[in-house]
């Protein structure tokens, strides 16, 4: 599901990915989801929900990545301390994500994220300014981001923070490495095909 102002909008792709930030001695996740409007009420057929620090777990917290299951992120308003907004939205340009909500839960053996917000977006047909945004989906993990960095020096940065066993190295065309999920479907993995 994804809402704006009780409108159904159609999820494109949900998914997780994370970096180790070594000054804060966190793993960092970000969550982006992709959604499309199908009847032409926005002016522009593609919205973006971003999140590139929503949430930093410290080490020995996980012990696979679907343990973030429980958590849930807050706030109302930018704060100048976090350096950037916790999120934004895209349709025609970058707007802050407030009043925010985020939780994630287990259902199976999947993880869902549900999201309430406020967002903006200055569109057509009165989707402009204070509007609800209600998102309740699956969410897949895409791996972590690890730069141009070797097979050892990943998991030399991970270990602390998350169960290698469930991870595996992969580099993309592009020279990035990442540790994913051991599962992964590359073809469908946008980070390892550089598709974002």
């Amino acid at each position: 599901m994804f809402k704006i102002k009780g409108k159904e909008f159609d999820v494109q792709y949900a998914y997780l990915d994370a970096y180790v930030n070594t000054s804060l001695k966190q793993l960092v996740f970000g969550l982006q989801i992709g959604a499309k409007d199908l009847n032409g009420l926005i002016g522009r057929d593609k919205l973006f929900f971003n999140s590139e620090i929503l949430l930093g777990v410290n080490a020995n917290e996980l012990n696979i990545w679907k343990d973030i299951a429980g958590k849930t992120i807050e706030w109302q308003e930018y704060s100048e301390d976090e350096g950037k907004p916790r999120a934004l939205f895209y349709v025609f340009e970058h707007t802050e994500v407030t009043n925010a909500k985020v939780e994630f839960k287990a259902k199976e053996k999947k993880l869902i994220a549900k999201i309430s917000a406020t967002i903006d977006i200055y569109g057509d047909n009165g989707f402009d300014e204070n509007l609800p945004l209600e998102i309740e989906t699956e969410v897949d993990f895409f791996g972590v981001l690890c730069g141009r960095s070797t097979f050892e020096e990943c998991q030399e940065n991970l270990a602390p923070y998350i169960n290698l066993d469930s991870l595996k190295y992969v580099q993309s065309k592009y020279g990035v490495s990442l540790m994913v999920p051991v599962d992964t479907d590359l073809e469908r993995n946008i980070l390892f095909l550089g598709d974002y």
